[in-house]
C-alpha cells in the first residue's frame, strides 16, 4: 500500500512516469501563527503533543530551517510555488496568482488526486486540486462558512479545527482508490483572536505558564523592524485578546470599539476575591 508521509514540504516528489502503487500518498499538514516551541518536539514547557513527538521521533524533525517570509499570505504562496516572494508575486497581503505553477499542479499532472481543505488566504480560487473547501479569508472560529467550486455552506454549532480535520478524513475515505493523493490541510488555529472551543477553553486556567526570558525584553539592541512588531503582553493585548466580558448592551460599533482596547487594568477574581491588575502584574 501507498505509503502515508506528514511532511512540511514535500515539491517535485513524483514523475508522471512511475505507477501509483509506487508513489507516496501526502499530507501537509499546516497550522497557523505559533513558535515551533509551541509543540512539545520543539521543547515545549506548556503543551504536550504527543502525536506530533511520534512523527518527529519516527520520521524527521527539522532543527535549522528558515523561513525567508513567515508572513500569513507570503509564506502560502512560497509553499505552494517553491519561489521566493519577489518571483511569486507575492509579498505581502496581495492576490495570488492561480495561473502560476505549484506543487499541486505538478502532482496532480503527475496523476495525484489533489484536495486543499481550511485556510487558504490568497485572495483566489485554488488551482490543481481536484477538490478544495476553504475558508473565506481568515475564517470564523465558531459557525464557520466553507467556500467550494460551487458553493458555501456554514458549519452552524462548529468549531473550525474539527470542521477543518472532519473533512481533510473525509476526502482520504472518499479518494479514487486507484491514484495516490496529496492533500493540504490548512488549520486556522491558533491564529489570533485565539479562540478555542468550549471543552478546550479553561484548559489552563489553573496552570501557572512558565514566564518566558524575553518576556521583559526591550529590544533595545535589536534591529529597527522589531520594534515595529506589535503583539507583544506588555502593551499589544486587547479586551478580546483577553477574552474579557464585555458590559450588558454593548453591541455593532460600541461593542468593536470596546473589544479593540487595550486595557491599562483588569479585575480578576483570584481566591474568592476581586482584585485589579495593573502595570507589571497585569502583564504577568
Amino acid at each position: 500500500m501507498p505509503r502515508l508521509i506528514l511532511a512540511t514540504l514535500l515539491a517535485a516528489l513524483v514523475t508522471s512516469a512511475a505507477h501509483a502503487a509506487d508513489r507516496p500518498n501526502i499530507v501537509f499538514i499546516m497550522t497557523d501563527d505559533h513558535a515551533a516551541h509551541a509543540i512539545s518536539a520543539y521543547g515545549s514547557r506548556v503543551n504536550q503533543t504527543p502525536n506530533l513527538d511520534r512523527l518527529a521521533r519516527e520520521g524527521a524533525l527539522f532543527e535549522n530551517v528558515f523561513a525567508t517570509n513567515s508572513i500569513c499570505t507570503p509564506s502560502r504562496a512560497a509553499i505552494l510555488t517553491g519561489q521566493y516572494s519577489h518571483i511569486n508575486g507575492v509579498t505581502v497581503f496581495n492576490r495570488f496568482d492561480s495561473n502560476r505553477m505549484t506543487v499541486a499542479r505538478l502532482l496532480q499532472q503527475g496523476g495525484y488526486h489533489t484536495g486543499m481543505i481550511g485556510k487558504w488566504h490568497l485572495g483566489s480560487d485554488p488551482a490543481g486540486f481536484d477538490r478544495w473547501e476553504i475558508l473565506p479569508g481568515q475564517g470564523a472560529y465558531v459557525d464557520p462558512v466553507f467556500y467550494t467550486a460551487t458553493g458555501e455552506r456554514t458549519y452552524t454549532g462548529r468549531y473550525a479545527t474539527d470542521v477543518i480535520t472532519d473533512l481533510a478524513l473525509d476526502f482520504m475515505a472518499k479518494r479514487p482508490r486507484n491514484q495516490p493523493f496529496f492533500l493540504m490541510v490548512h488549520h486556522k488555529a491558533p491564529h489570533r483572536p485565539w479562540q478555542p472551543d468550549a471543552a478546550h477553553a479553561a484548559q489552563f486556567a489553573t496552570r501557572r505558564i512558565p514566564e518566558p526570558a524575553t518576556l521583559w525584553d526591550s529590544y533595545a539592541t535589536r534591529t529597527d523592524a522589531l520594534h515595529e512588531n506589535q503583539q507583544r503582553v506588555a502593551a499589544d493585548l486587547t479586551r478580546r485578546d483577553l477574552k474579557l466580558e464585555p458590559p450588558p448592551g454593548l453591541a455593532g460599533a460600541e461593542l468593536t470599539s470596546w473589544l479593540g482596547t487595550k486595557p491599562d487594568s483588569v479585575t480578576i477574581v483570584r481566591d474568592g476575591k476581586s482584585v485589579t491588575l495593573t502595570g507589571e502584574p497585569l502583564t504577568r
